[in-house]
């Protein structure tokens, strides 16, 4: 009975058209590819092979404890004086202790009580005539820490997002690191001030405008030496350029930048780039009272403790806004990011830097391409030799199988790193393996006499399970990498299950279809090649 042919090489050949499709990038030479609103892209290459930027960072986490140890000691102060128990002093004297005296012995008995009964991260012992000292429990530092570290690694992965990087790695390591790997980063000083910038922003009223200098010993000798009780220097961002000022500000702010939705880089009345910010309507709405009632007083615009400007208030400003200060484009695109993303919760340093050049790339993807080609061309040889004709089907079904593994790489857009070529080579030598236990199977029903047409059929039914068999086995494991891996671990997953399911493709439904071809167009035939 002839077979309809037809759906199956729709299949096959519909396929194997698109995928050598979205390679036409890579074909081309070109980045990307438009047919109209349509865009590809070629395959994207990993730090490894297209050189890039490979940081380590340390989060201060001990900061993290330290501030809430500092807001530990304003709550408890304030819920002591409720008590009854007000402390005559309450201080941080160490990233463990809060230090706390009282005016009497019996102060100082009831304060513990209620310590030990509702703040119970804290253990208090008595310090010194009529003190407190309170240690912070170690589980609760840790999961501070633990809290600073992962908050501070979703910061810089909004941030990266914000910045298009393909593919990037980040991930934590140890206790208070994050490694952060940009492939394809060719400005490492941009990329550090984006994922660098603690981006604290503070709205603040200049309430002292009599206290402004243009350095810090004028300033201090303005108001006699000493900075007044809440308030602290703030220097302007670039104290380097004509009319940089020295401000005197309030230590709290009146509002922050944690209540914005939005920030975009935009120009300003002298078509310089600035900043345009967005609060959410609470903010807004405090943010007018505030400007409304300051009205032709200078509004300080502090970034991570830097004035970035004081323009002066003309009028009510509500939830919109415009940070303006001597940017270029890039600056303003990045502060806008930044702001977008959020600040980190606490700051980060730079450990380890290093920069991995394309030549280190481009010399790995031409050894990787001379070892694929020279193993290819051995394998054709010995197939073609050991099978024949069959032998030539099965090397349709391999140079098939790496058009199917890159397109689906490029339609996905897929990282292609050094550990994936080696899962593309182990895949290849699956598909080979697939090809020798079909041709072995129908060998042998040739051996007990069977026609060409009967030996097929029972060989490629016989193979099914075998090839099933392996794939599946080295699939799971595939999964479980990819679950589990980072970076290059998950790059060779991908290349390995999308090169599992092609071969299992082009070796059972490929190979097949030619077979089916050669036997219903040569009725009668004796015998096959192989």
């Amino acid at each position: 009975m002839k077979k309809n042919l037809w759906p199956r090489t729709i299949l096959v050949l519909g396929v194997l058209g698109l995928c050598a499709f979205f390679l036409l990038p890579n074909i081309l030479k070109r980045e990307e590819l438009r047919f109209g609103p349509f865009k590809m892209d070629s395959i994207n290459l990993g730090l490894d092979l297209k050189g890039g930027m490979h940081v380590v960072l340390k989060v201060r986490t001990d900061k993290a404890i330290l501030d809430e140890l500092g807001h530990s000691a304003d709550r408890l102060k304030e819920a002591l004086v409720e008590k009854n128990a007000a402390p005559v002093s309450s201080q941080v004297t160490d990233k463990s202790w809060i230090d706390i005296e009282f005016a009497s012995e019996q102060a100082r008995e009831q304060a513990a009580a209620f310590i030990r009964e509702y703040w119970t991260i804290y253990t208090a012992e008595n310090h010194g005539p009529l003190g407190l000292r309170l240690t912070m429990i170690e589980q609760e530092r840790d999961a501070l820490k633990q809290n600073a570290l992962l908050q501070a690694k979703e910061t810089i992965e909004n941030r990266i997002d914000e910045f298009a990087v393909k593919e990037p790695q980040i991930y934590t390591q140890g206790a208070d690191q994050i490694v952060v790997r940009l492939p394809g980063v060719v400005d490492p000083t941009r990329a550090k001030g984006l994922i660098g910038k603690t981006a604290v922003l503070e709205f603040k009223i200049v309430e002292k405008p009599e206290y402004q200098a243009r350095t810090r010993e004028q300033l201090m000798s303005q108001i006699g030496g000493s900075v007044p009780v809440g308030y602290d220097i703030y220097t302007s961002a670039d104290d380097s350029r004509a009319g940089a000022v020295v401000y005197l500000l309030k230590k709290v702010a009146e509002i922050t930048g944690a209540e914005l939705t939005d920030a975009r880089r935009a120009l300003d009345q002298y078509s310089r780039p600035a900043v345009d910010f967005q609060f959410n309507s609470a903010a807004g709405k405090r943010f007018g009272d505030i400007t409304g009632s300051n009205i032709q007083k200078q509004l300080a615009i502090v970034l991570d403790n830097k004035v970035v400007s004081a323009p002066v208030i003309q009028s009510k400003i509500y939830s919109r806004g415009q940070i303006t200060g001597d940017f270029t484009n890039e600056e303003a695109r990045d502060l806008a990011i930044v702001l977008r993303a959020g600040s980190l919760p606490v700051p980060v340093e730079i450990e380890e830097e290093r920069t991995v050049g394309p030549t280190l790339g481009e010399d790995s993807i031409r050894k990787g391409l001379r070892s694929f080609l020279v193993g290819g061309l051995v394998v054709i040889f010995m197939t073609v030799v050991y099978y024949r004709k069959a032998g030539i089907i099965a090397v349709i079904a391999l140079l098939a199988n790496v058009v199917l593994l890159l397109g689906v790489l490029a339609l996905f857009g897929a990282t292609l790193t050094l550990p994936g070529i080696a899962g593309i080579l182990l895949t290849v030598g699956m598909a080979v393996d697939a090809n020798v236990i079909i041709n072995e199977r129908i060998r042998e029903e040739i051996r007990a006499g069977k026609t060409p047409r009967a030996s097929v059929e029972a060989g490629y039914e016989k193979a099914l399970w075998a090839i099933l068999d392996a794939n599946i086995t080295t699939a799971v494991a595939g999964v479980v990498l990819y679950q589990f891996g980072t970076g290059p671990i998950k790059g060779f997953a991908v290349t390995l299950l999308i090169g599992l399911a092609s071969s299992v493709f082009t070796a059972v439904v490929g190979t097949r279809l030619i077979y089916d071809y050669i036997l219903q167009n040569r009725r009668g035939l004796k015998s096959l090649s192989i």
